[in-house]
């Protein structure tokens, strides 16, 4: 079987199956030919990829707006949202998955630093070492995206601290409603 049978096989198939709707990629085209070189029934498939969350195009200025308020916002309790440092791994998870931020820690305290937004208070500065402390504290939340944390919230207060920070950001940026 030539190229230019492939290529036509491939758009019969692909019109055959109404992909006009289709929102990924179409990653390969498995096309059995038997001994005889005649294509067997049931031997045409199409592989797509996982459409994956394509990252928000959020401004580092509606960042910092969000990031700066986070920092400000209370509780029903009348209690700072924002309590320590440890909590700045929510941010970095949320900015990480959806915002297209750095997934090194080292690069996203910079790139926070140069929002002007790491340095709150001393007991709630970013630093990377809090980050890396964080996440030892709620293994189960690094193996997941942040929209998923509510599931573990309950799991102890270092989760629930994880989990109303994200939350905060989450809503504030669009990212969940």
């Amino acid at each position: 079987m030539d190229i230019d049978n492939i290529k036509d096989l491939a758009k019969t198939v692909a019109e055959s199956l109404n992909l006009k709707d289709f929102h990924g990629d179409i990653v390969a085209l498995k096309v059995v030919e038997n001994e005889f070189g005649n294509i067997e029934a049931g031997g045409i498939g199409i592989q797509n990829n996982i459409v994956k969350d394509v990252p928000l195009t959020v401004s580092d200025k509606d960042i910092k707006a969000a990031v700066g308020e986070l920092l400000k916002v209370k509780d029903a309790n009348d209690q700072l949202l924002f309590r320590n440092k440890k909590q700045w791994w929510a941010v970095y998870r949320v900015l990480f998955c959806y915002c297209n931020y750095p997934s090194q820690m080292t690069s996203f305290e910079t790139k926070m630093k140069e929002l002007e937004v790491a340095k709150v208070d001393g007991k709630r500065d970013l630093s990377y070492e809090s980050l890396s402390a964080a996440a030892k504290e709620v293994p189960m939340m690094a193996t997941c995206k942040p929209d998923t944390w509510h599931a573990l919230k309950d799991k102890s207060d270092n989760y629930l601290q994880q989990y109303v920070v994200a939350e905060f950001l989450m809503l504030k940026l669009g990212i969940k409603s």
